[in-house]
């Protein structure tokens, strides 16, 4: 298999195609595509991802591929934002500290979104764990449909998604994530 030959740091790509008839900026969330398949792969090959990307386009086919990270410039956006938080990601607190420190951000137009986030963590994080909490936590960037709870960002409004992760050892505890996020739509223009 490909995985085996290809030289660290590794990058995972999925392509999600779904059928015409299927909303595209509702449901079928990227990271609950990620998330099963990035831990499964990581503990059936002993080998850690440092970049993971996903889209979901009307397409009759899918696919997937693992390759070497490169550096790439910072995509920027309307939204170059930088948080910290030290809780545990599957406590409210986590959300919450994100959440407080965006609070003044607007949702982005409709439309589909481009999202990338940039995790500093320290060696014991199991970073995919952070990926739901702090896609959670955006809703002033991708904003709530009327009477939906807290947590309930528009995710699937997200149609290309980057999840980055450098581990740092003097990070301990503590988390940093670099939000980039844009409408497609102004990105295309560019």
């Amino acid at each position: 298999m490909q995985l085996r030959l290809t030289p660290d740091p590794l990058a995972l790509r999925v392509d999600i195609g779904l059928p015409d008839t299927v909303p595209l900026l509702a449901l079928n969330d990227l990271d609950n595509y990620l998330f099963p398949l990035v831990p499964r792969l990581t503990k059936g090959f002993g080998r850690q991802f440092a970049s993971v990307w996903a889209t979901k386009r009307h397409a009759t086919r899918s696919s997937v591929a693992v390759c070497q990270t490169h550096t790439v410039q910072d995509p920027g956006g309307v939204y170059s934002l930088q948080v910290h938080t030290t809780a545990s990601a599957s406590s409210t607190a986590y959300k919450r500290q994100i959440r407080d420190q965006i609070i003044a951000a607007q949702p982005l137009l409709d439309g589909g979104i481009a999202l990338q986030l940039g995790f500093v963590v320290g060696p014991r994080r199991a970073w995919p764990n952070l990926w739901k909490p702090t896609i959670d936590s955006l809703g002033s960037i991708l904003g709530s449909d009327a009477g939906a709870r807290e947590w309930d960002a528009r995710d699937g409004r997200i149609t290309d998604l980057g999840l980055h992760c450098v581990v740092d050892p003097a990070a301990g505890n503590q988390v940093t994530i670099a939000i980039r996020a844009d409408t497609i739509g102004k990105q295309a223009a560019r």
